[in-house]
């Protein structure tokens, strides 16, 4: 019983968190979606879900890249307990570099 309370406590923490964020992101998609045709044309708002989807899945698939890949390259780095501050800028450094070439589609 304590199990299933903790991961609701989890929830209830980390969503007053990002409550703000999810909002916004409502608002945008809301306001794209149901915006009348005079000031969004139709064509706008299919490229918009399409540009939408696209990031979507490259901003993924980047995230999923550079994860793989880091495990496969280098050996597991703790970030609390490593002192070398060069492996922690290497493993940032890798994962801003992946995500944004699948981004940028490069």
């Amino acid at each position: 019983m304590s199990n299933g309370f903790s991961r609701f406590s989890n929830f209830k923490f980390n969503f007053r968190r990002v409550w703000v964020d999810v909002l916004a992101l409502i608002s945008l998609l809301l306001v794209g979606f149901l915006a009348p045709a005079a000031w969004f044309p139709i064509a706008a708002k299919i490229g918009f879900v399409s540009l939408l989807f696209s990031k979507l899945i490259f901003v993924s698939c980047g995230i999923l890249h550079a994860h793989i890949s880091r495990k496969l390259i280098w050996n597991y780095i703790d970030f609390n307990t490593t002192t070398d501050v060069m492996s922690k800028v290497m493993i940032i450094a890798w994962y801003v570099i992946i995500i944004f070439a699948w981004c940028r589609g490069g």
